[in-house]
Formats: structure tokens, sequence, C-alpha cells
């Protein structure tokens, strides 16, 4: 990332869980100050003490601030969290007239730019590359919905970045399929990004002020489910999951050409065979 612009910048960060916890420690280290928000009344607690951070860090935690915000119930005054310049919305919920509600106090707030954390889900499998500007993703996927009403919005600039399968720390892929799991459509090709990847690139968006744009973010490298996931359990010590495989498999190959040249990212985790589990990178 070029020098950091985040020095000063107000920031909220939308959901503080796997990726949205250590998003906001990032944003802080980089010189922003930070509203990070969750559901639950003990991880907000935990967010105030900033237990599992160092004392570097903790030195500079005067600018993370926590709350206490639920987009299906927006009874409680969402009006200090909200008081930002950007907002990174990163939940996993896809109720879409919470959302549209969310927007109208988004709307009612001095937050200028919003990035909406999404999914490559949003592609149907068309057994092909799929790019951004292939305009390919469903209508009717929910998530798509819930960008579109960002997108309408004339109240605030949004950018859409659309993860891949995430992995990383707590998410190692070789504890994925466990418990007689069996691995279904197993030739079928992966589409994955590792956490550390997701926080720079978030970052250098906002650093940046990249908006108005959709970014389809995953790994180079698209080996099979059976190929990714075996080698991922052995690096455990486990045993691999069973496979079940189809004659025609379905998959989509998710294309991260956009985000390579826009940002000129090269990413710490490019080819998701090459990741050393052994290490506990993941």
């Amino acid at each position: 990332m070029s020098v950091s612009k985040m020095i000063g910048r107000k920031i909220s960060v939308l959901g503080g869980g796997w990726l949205g916890y250590p998003l906001a420690q990032e944003l802080v280290q980089l010189g922003a100050s930070v509203n990070l928000s969750t559901r639950s009344q003990q991880r907000k607690h935990s967010f105030d003490i900033n237990t599992d951070m160092d004392t570097n860090t903790q030195i500079k935690a005067k600018a993370l601030s926590a709350f206490l915000v639920d987009i299906e119930n927006l009874s409680s005054d969402v009006t200090d969290f909200l008081n930002a310049e950007v907002l990174v919305v990163n939940i996993t919920n896809k109720n879409i007239p919470a959302f549209a509600a969310l927007i109208e106090k988004i709307e009612q707030s001095p937050i200028k730019h919003v990035m909406f954390i999404s999914s490559t889900s949003v592609y149907p499998d068309n057994n092909g590359v799929i790019s951004e500007s292939d305009k390919l993703e469903s209508a009717e996927h929910p998530l798509s919905k819930i960008e579109w009403l960002f997108k309408q919005s004339n109240s605030f600039d949004t950018t859409v970045i659309r993860f891949s399968g995430l992995i990383g720390y707590e998410r190692h892929p070789g504890r994925f399929f466990r418990n007689g799991k069996t691995i279904k459509n197993a030739q079928a090709k992966v589409n994955l990004i590792h956490r550390d990847d997701c926080l720079n690139i978030i970052c250098q968006i906002i650093n940046e002020d990249i908006w108005s744009e959709d970014f389809n973010v995953c790994s180079d490298t698209h080996p099979n489910k059976q190929e990714f996931y075996t080698h991922a359990a052995k690096s455990l010590g486990v045993e691999p999951a069973q496979c079940e495989t189809n004659s025609t498999p379905a998959f989509k190959v998710i294309d991260n050409a956009k985000v390579k040249a826009r940002l000129n990212y090269q990413f710490v985790y490019p080819d998701v065979m090459a990741i050393d589990f052994s290490r506990d990178v993941c």
C-alpha cells in the first residue's frame, strides 16, 4: 500500500467478527479512528478492554470505540456509530428490509463512502471464468439485491467487494469437512481468499479512495476441491474427507484481474496450494 492517508480519518466498521475485528485493529494501526459494532454485549466488552491487543496497539486503542448495533433492531440510536466518513458493512445478515432501514439511517449521517462486503456467491456456476464486467450476478440473490440498495442511494458512494471463500487463522480449510462430511462436486474448482489479502485490499481501497466500483477478490489458483481439501487435511495430519464426483461438475472460476490492475496489488497468498498450513499460517 502507498503512504497511509488514514491518519485522522473516521471509519465505522459494521460487524466485529472474524474479519471485522482484525480490520478495525489494522485501521487503527494505520492512524484511523474506528467505530466497531457487534450484536453481543460480551463481545463489546472484549473490544472495550482490548485484551488480545499487544502493548503498542493498546496505546492506540483509545482510537477504537465499540458499539452495540443490530440492523434488525435499529430502535437504539446509531447516530454515534455512524458519525464517520467511511462505513464498512461486514455482516452476514441478508435481511433486505433491515438493510433498507439501515440505509435510511446512513443517509441521515455524515457517511460519504460505503464499502459493502459481499460474496462471489452472487454469481451462478457457469463452468467458466467470471469477471466483474460480465455482469453475471444473479438478480435474485439476496446479496445482489442488497448491493443494489446501497448503489441506489444518492447520499453516499458505494464500492462492493465480492470475496470468494474465506480462509485463514481460525478458518483452516483442513477442518471444513469433519465428522464424516463428504466433499460433494469434488472435481469443481475452488475460489478462495486468505484473510491477510482481504484486509490489505480493504485498507488499500479506503486509503486510495476508490469508490463506486465492484471488485472480485480471489487468489490466483483454482485447484479442484478434492486436490485442495485433501492437501489441507493432510497438513493437519487428519484423514481427508471422502469425495463425491460428478461426470460434469458445476463450477465457476473467479477472475481477479481487475483488483490486481486497479490497485497494482500483489497477493500475499496467490497460490492456495502453496500456503504452508503446517506452520498454522491459517
